[in-house]
């Protein structure tokens, strides 16, 4: 999605004020999808985050606790301000706080944490000694819960994974530290310590690979530090990084182009996007800033499960998109017995045909030509020129169509109009022929031979 120049973040557009009022009054919009964070509920394995188990009992006692506290800080902070000198206001405001900080203590711990692999991944990470994964969390995620998401990630991978601790201090702390660095782009210690890690992998000449894994909250972060990072480092060694987000609360997705139109080169040649329809995190966040500011720049293939809820990494995400195969046992190296075990464990969300979501695009690539002055008022059958002299008829930009409510299948897709692939060129694919992160399962790499679908064709 926006492969052209076009689009733009909202912070060179608009004043962070008028960013907050606006992100506040839509999170109000979409509180109904509250519940819908959690659902389903069904959680059989220990390693989803609502199973019976001590540290995930411990968590959610604490986590509902830490709401209680929040709900009643909130109610009283009006009353507190318009009442009381501002001096004590401030006292009981640090005070609320401390008390905060020292309930969630439980949930916290290293800000840098390492992935526990089986004899199976151990044997499996051999294979790529020159990449690194890391993982950054998203809201409402304790210490446990992170060491849970990154074995889940080795485990499905084959890779060894680090995970960086985005702290969490309560559903609605959380909610409020993802307005603040959303609107007000301000660089929390999650932000700054995954900017140095991703840093100091990038630039060790050793790494050729650098895969960044976000989720909620972890998606606001690593766009800030993409931010960052093209500002400070050479595109050729940023070119080396891969992302993808899972119910990204991000409002944008920067990518410059190394070429313009009619040919455009991303920095970064991988970005990916997955969400849930009912999640409320990414209907806040990407879906929101994809489908309603249509001159944002949000860079990256969107898959939404259409009809799917829930927030939760492991439970809500991993496990439908990339279920669990069955132990392998084989030498990583004999691609017979790893095809026999793909085969047999495919999720079906990777074979399901999308539904691509032309208006969107359309409707975003014509917002950003009309920004950028190049739209004109001619008839539907002129044609704009931009960039090298890449011709786009002006009838295609203003197409209607799209996803109708009764037409809708289980994945939707949303990416540009680029000549020779974006939205045009995804009619009729599966997820699997669109997605790059399914390729990396068990172990393998895109590219790879030996990689098959279930009806026996090479990928």
């Amino acid at each position: 999605m926006d492969a052209f120049t076009g689009t733009t973040m909202q912070a060179t557009r608009e004043s962070p004020l008028r960013i907050f009022l606006r992100d506040v009054g839509v999170l109000i919009t979409m509180l109904r999808y509250v519940p819908w964070i959690f659902l389903p509920l069904k959680a059989p394995k220990s390693r989803k985050e609502l199973a019976l188990s001590a540290s995930n009992t411990r968590d959610v006692i604490l986590q509902s606790w830490l709401f209680v506290m929040e709900m009643v800080i909130l109610l009283l902070a009006i009353p507190a301000i318009l009442l009381l000198p501002g001096s004590l206001t401030m006292c009981l405001a640090v005070m609320c706080c401390v008390c905060i900080k020292i309930v969630s203590l439980p949930m916290q711990g290293s800000r840098i944490v390492y992935s526990n692999m089986d004899a199976a991944t151990i044997l499996m990470t051999k294979q790529h000694e020159d990449e690194r994964w890391l993982f950054v969390n998203g809201i409402l995620a304790g210490h446990s819960g992170l060491q849970k998401n990154i074995d889940r990630l080795s485990q499905t991978f084959g890779r060894p994974v680090i995970g960086i601790h985005n702290q969490s201090y309560g559903f609605l702390a959380d909610l409020l530290e993802c307005l603040i660095q959303r609107c007000l782009s301000f660089n929390t210690m999650d932000v700054r310590v995954t900017y140095e890690h991703v840093k100091a992998c990038l630039s060790d000449p050793s790494i050729t690979k650098v895969v960044l894994i976000s989720h909620s909250q972890g998606s606001i972060i690593a766009s800030m530090v993409l931010d960052h990072l093209f500002a400070n480092l050479p595109p050729s060694i940023i070119s080396k990084l891969e992302i993808y987000t899972f119910g990204s609360a991000a409002c944008h997705f920067n990518n410059p182009l190394l070429t313009l139109p009619p040919n455009p080169t991303p920095c970064i040649p991988h970005i990916e996007h997955y969400c849930n329809e009912h999640d409320l995190i990414p209907r806040w966040g990407l879906l929101y800033n994809i489908r309603s500011i249509l001159n944002n720049r949000y860079s990256g293939s969107v898959f939404v499960r259409l009809g799917a809820s829930g927030h939760l990494f492991c439970q809500h995400y991993m496990d439908p998109i990339f279920p669990l195969p069955p132990p392998i046992t084989s030498n990583p190296n004999d691609h017979s017995t790893q095809q026999t075990s793909t085969t047999s464990t495919t999720p079906s969300f990777l074979d399901q045909t999308v539904d691509v979501d032309e208006k969107t695009a359309a409707e975003r690539q014509s917002t950003a030509f009309a920004r950028m002055g190049l739209m004109r008022q001619e008839e539907s059958s002129s044609k704009i020129m931009f960039g090298d002299g890449m011709a786009v008829p002006v009838g295609l930009l203003q197409m209607d169509g799209g996803i109708g409510d009764e037409e809708r299948e289980r994945v939707c897709f949303v990416e540009s109009l680029g000549r020779g692939g974006g939205a045009v060129g995804a009619r009729g694919k599966t997820v699997r022929q669109l997605s790059r992160l399914w390729r990396y399962l068990g172990g393998r790499s895109p590219g790879e031979e030996g990689v098959v679908n279930e009806a026996g064709a090479e990928l």
